[in-house]
């Protein structure tokens, strides 16, 4: 139940992450920087670094695939970045004692990651016609301090939900 509850968790973020958040984007407030919402990545992020990587990696693989189906330009870009993202979360947890100053800084470096090999594989693709100094400052660096702000927010249910989901996983292999 508490899997169902989380990924429904999730799917209710990636959804709001495409519609509602749209309607406060800094481009219709006419701000001359981007916002781009990855609400589903942060919670494969977090989730990888309370569950394990392969956990993350499942998550990333399916919430990737629905971004790419939805609303990607070119299908198994998002699959591979948010596997990879949520692979790489999982890792660093292995290497470093879990607490909130490492969960955030963690989350903030992958995010960063995440936004770069998008740019970086649009632009090898030529989808990304600006360059990279302009991706920085006015596309990058603000969705990263937007999802940052995210993380905060949800850190606490979503730390809760997956102890639950691993309390219940010791207590089946116990029996």
């Amino acid at each position: 139940m508490q899997r169902f509850i989380l990924t429904l968790t999730v799917l209710v973020l990636f959804l709001l992450e495409g519609t509602v958040v749209q309607v406060i984007a800094t481009a219709t407030w006419g701000l001359s920087w981007m916002t781009v919402p990855r609400f589903a990545l942060v919670c494969c992020i977090l989730i990888s670094m309370f569950m394990g990587r392969r956990e993350g990696l499942y998550y990333g693989l399916a919430f990737g695939f629905l971004q790419d189906v939805l609303f990607g330009q070119v299908i198994g870009i998002y699959t591979m970045s948010m596997m990879v993202a949520s692979y790489f979360a999982g890792l660093i947890v292995l290497l470093f004692q879990r607490g909130f100053g490492m969960v955030f800084v963690t989350s903030a470096l992958i995010l960063f990651g995440h936004e770069w090999l998008l740019y970086s594989l649009f632009r090898l693709f030529s989808a990304a016609p600006y360059d990279v100094q302009w991706m920085l400052n006015r596309q990058i660096l603000p969705s990263v301090i937007l999802n940052l702000v995210v993380t905060l927010l949800i850190y606490v249910p979503i730390m809760r939900m997956c102890n639950k989901i691993q309390a219940k996983k010791r207590d089946l292999h116990a029996e």
